[in-house]
């Protein structure tokens, strides 16, 4: 009992440890998920043995993830899914797909990965980190016209449409048919949810404006009993929790008024940000068994190339189709904000391992991928959105530029 006592304990030094270090090391430039996920492979079995995956910890860490997905379905704008960014992200995706099939083909005749993960890596591939891009946009600032539905939509269905892949994937052949029925019941399930959100809006805003500010934190109660009888709910139709935290962020985004939304949002934030998504992050990193790629020196050499396998699959085909919307650095950064991976990757390589699909170092090797996306594609995406010199002063010139008589 007294080493459970510590192992929790040494995970919540880890959380903390996770906010402090930054503060303490400004120089320190690494994204939060992944400082949490070295943390978490430096207290690992696989590091100092300090902390281990048992049942409670690895409860939290399912609650974290099911937070982080719904955290990114309530930033989505409901006048952003429509119009050309939802055609061009739809597109975008599709040819991702194809691409993707015909990376991971490439990787498994290199020897990088084993035949029977051929699919697993395409869907790794193919996917977009919504809840690490998204929250960047409020802090670049300005940025072009229809950057921000591109990204949003585009990101989006990286998230979804892998993860209704994934549950195909996991699915027993002879129970296939099943599954894909399942996946339309849940939709229709969902699509109604919706339809009764919106249409009983009002009276979800009475019950906010009664009890936002109250002690006992009402609407955050009910958030999250809606968030875990959505996860149980695709847990019965063997649906990833992914797609129903998703569905749980969409559904609050289009219930709630702008009146409300921010106050809602700033205590998702304080449970995720401050507890639940962290844990997630530093859980799946005490699954990671670099020493596993440290006794393979050919599977580290993987890792970049991976990681511009990300990019090309990712951000290649939203660069090529925003050609006539987007200026010519505005479409390079929204390729790296798309070839951004890391949640959806984690989970995909913890079920592939899991499964006996992926080796240890073969799951480390896509996770070590994706985090070097998250250590260098939105960096550099921010750089490249930022007004040149030229620009700003041209800018300045047209302004005080006196107007022709």
């Amino acid at each position: 009992m007294q080493g459970h006592e510590v192992q929790i304990a040494t995970l919540f030094v880890a959380v903390a440890l996770a906010a402090w270090l930054p503060c303490l090391l400004p120089w320190l430039a690494l994204p939060a998920p992944v400082l949490e996920l070295l943390l978490g492979i430096a207290i690992g079995p696989h590091g100092l043995h300090l902390d281990s995956n048992g049942p409670a910890i690895s409860m939290f860490s399912t609650l974290g993830m099911a937070v982080l997905f719904l955290r990114a379905g309530f930033e989505v704008e409901p006048e952003m899914v429509r119009g050309r960014a939802l055609r061009l992200a739809w597109k975008g995706w599709l040819t991702s797909a194809v691409l993707a099939l015909v990376a991971a083909g490439v990787l498994m005749l290199a020897g990088a990965f084993a035949a029977n993960a051929w699919i697993w890596v395409a869907l790794a591939l193919s996917t977009t980190a919504l809840g690490v891009v998204q929250p960047l946009l409020r802090d670049r600032g300005s940025l072009p016209d229809g950057y921000d539905q591109a990204l949003v939509v585009a990101a989006g269905f990286g998230e979804v449409m892998p993860t209704l892949l994934l549950s195909l994937v996991v699915a027993r052949a002879d129970r296939l048919a099943d599954q894909v029925l399942a996946i339309l019941g849940f939709s229709g399930f969902c699509a109604l949810l919706l339809w009764l959100a919106i249409r009983h809006r009002h009276r979800w805003e009475r019950l906010l404006e009664r009890s936002m500010h109250d002690s006992a934190q009402l609407p955050i109660r009910l958030v999250m009993g809606l968030l875990v009888s959505m996860v149980v709910m695709g847990n019965l139709v063997q649906i990833n929790l992914v797609l129903g935290a998703l569905v749980t962020g969409v559904l609050l985004r289009f219930g709630t008024s702008d009146h409300h939304r921010q106050a809602l949002a700033d205590r998702l934030d304080g449970l995720g940000s401050g507890f639940l998504i962290p844990l997630f992050f530093i859980n799946s990193g005490m699954s990671l068994d670099f020493s596993a790629l440290a006794r393979d020196p050919l599977a580290i050499a993987w890792i970049p190339v991976v990681a511009l396998l990300m990019l090309l699959v990712r951000g290649g085909p939203m660069w090529w189709l925003q050609r006539p919307w987007l200026p010519q650095r505005a479409r390079l950064a929204l390729a790296l904000d798309c070839g951004t991976q890391l949640p959806l990757v984690v989970a995909i390589a913890m079920l592939g391992l899991q499964r006996q699909v992926l080796s240890a170092s073969q799951s480390t090797l896509l996770v070590a991928a994706a985090m070097l996306t998250v250590m260098v594609f939105p960096a550099a995406a921010t750089k490249l959105l930022r007004p040149t010199d030229e620009a700003a002063h041209g800018s300045t010139d047209r302004t005080t530029a006196p107007s022709p008589s």
